[in-house]
């Protein structure tokens, strides 16, 4: 496991050069790559020269976010036209050795019950996940747990790990695993067993933080969490300690969704989320 930074999962906006220099200057090992970014060099220039960039920084390319347009039912012209130009972030991504792309699924709908949802998902994730298998990259998929936000909703959806494997399963396509939220393993009741039940290769990216004190886990709301170890709500030493007993050999990322980190310059919230990490994975 290694430090990685997404200052966007700060509640944070830079320029991915800048995010660069700041990862490492406080010691952060990788960084979500900007795919928009690095696309403007190798289409100004070449894939190679896109590649030398990166390289210069001296840092791991962990991950990249799916842009394609999947989640509105009413969007299939945009789902459509959105897929060329992920591949192009793909084959980007795959030639600066990124082998994890990964998004989330929204618990719940007010406009689909849950096996039309489950069906819309499934075919729409079907071809995204083939694209990448292509390029030897896994899709990491992250289960969303808080009770508080499904009961805003009509319909239930996916909200736990065996949910979130039942649509890998469907999907089919074999390279479908977890983006795992340690906030959303504590808001579904999940136990260190399930993490220790997974093969490695399951665990596609690792989100940390902590939940608010005072709170029972169904009474949680998704965007009020804190910075990892902050306030011991959830049991962070048991869930990176599973991790590294299953093998995950991957980034992990804090996303504490904060009020006090995304009112800080973004240095001093980049160099409190290094300190964190390194308090919890010591």
């Amino acid at each position: 496991m290694y430090k990685n930074l997404n200052v966007g999962a700060l509640g944070h906006a830079l320029p991915f050069d800048k995010t660069c220099d700041l990862a490492r200057q406080y010691n952060f090992a990788g960084v979500d790559l900007d795919t928009g970014f690095l696309l403007d060099i190798a289409r100004a220039q070449s894939l190679q020269a896109a590649q030398d960039w990166f390289a210069a920084t001296g840092l791991k390319a962990s991950s990249f976010s799916l842009s394609v347009a999947w989640r509105d039912r009413d969007s299939e012209q945009k789902y459509v036209e959105s897929l060329p130009r992920f591949i192009e972030e793909t084959r980007l991504a795959a030639a600066l050795g990124v082998t994890r792309c990964a998004t989330w699924v929204m618990p719940c709908s007010n406009e689909l019950p849950f096996h039309d949802h489950f069906a819309l998902v499934a075919r729409r994730l079907r071809p995204v996940a083939e694209i990448l298998k292509a390029y030897g990259i896994w899709l990491g998929l992250e289960f969303v747990g808080p009770r508080t936000l499904r009961a805003s909703r009509k319909h239930d959806f996916i909200h736990t790990m065996d949910g979130m494997r039942a649509l890998g399963a469907a999907i089919g396509a074999g390279n479908i695993g977890f983006l795992l939220d340690c906030f959303h393993w504590y808001t579904s009741h999940g136990v260190i067993g399930d993490i220790e039940a997974l093969a490695p290769q399951e665990v596609v990216y690792v989100h940390v933080n902590d939940a608010r004190p005072g709170r029972s886990p169904d009474e949680q709301i998704d965007n009020e969490r804190d910075m990892v170890g902050a306030t011991g709500v959830i049991d962070i030493a048991g869930f990176l300690g599973a991790l590294r007993r299953i093998g995950y050999d991957g980034p992990i990322t804090v996303e504490p969704f904060s009020a006090a980190v995304r009112a800080m310059p973004v240095e001093q919230a980049v160099a409190e989320t290094s300190r964190a990490l390194d308090a919890v994975l010591s």
